[in-house]
């Protein structure tokens, strides 16, 4: 997705600040542990997704928020929301729907799953080789979620299927347990 000028901190600024513990650290003790400290170009949706885990590489990174989006075979119902969203998209493209399609989380995680999964499975370099379907879908999903002020931070928790983004106040020292 467009990022909006927006760019994530990799490693995360927290996973930094972990590091450091309250001392003063030098830039070649960080990338013998972290790699090249760099901005990524990265949408909100994304940067929620990735929230401070740090991983080791761009694949590592696409993986963790593309895990929110897929599948959740725990839910039956899950499968259904997913097939409804490949129609709904597919009805956009024929000229039978709007853009309120976007309105629907199923549509977002068809569009975020198939961008990033074929990123990671590398049938895409990268944007560029999407195919039209896609790039259409991603310019209009865009479009429609900065029609409205927090409708990006609010559809990453629909699509994720999160009721809260508040950390827990033990999850704060250890997001997602990445640390033991």
């Amino acid at each position: 997705m467009p990022n909006d000028g927006k760019f994530d901190h990799q490693p995360p600024v927290y996973v930094l600040h972990r590091f450091a513990n309250g001392g003063l650290v030098t830039k070649r003790e960080i990338e013998e542990n972290f790699g090249q400290c760099k901005l990524v170009p990265c949408c909100t949706i994304c940067n929620m997704g990735l929230g401070a885990y740090h991983g080791s590489s761009d694949k590592d990174r696409r993986e963790e928020i593309v895990d929110w989006f897929w599948e959740d075979e725990r839910f039956p119902e899950d499968k259904l929301v997913l097939a409804l969203g490949c129609k709904l998209i597919e009805d956009r493209q024929k000229g039978k729907r709007d853009n309120s399609i976007y309105e629907f989380p199923g549509v977002g995680r068809i569009i975020y799953t198939n961008a990033l999964g074929g990123l990671i499975e590398g049938e895409f370099t990268g944007p560029e080789d999407f195919p039209d379907w896609l790039k259409l879908a991603q310019d209009e999903l865009a479009e429609w979620l900065r029609g409205t002020p927090k409708r990006k931070s609010q559809y990453f928790l629909s699509m994720a299927k999160l009721e809260s983004y508040e950390l827990l106040p033990h999850a704060r020292s250890d997001p997602r347990g990445q640390y033991e």
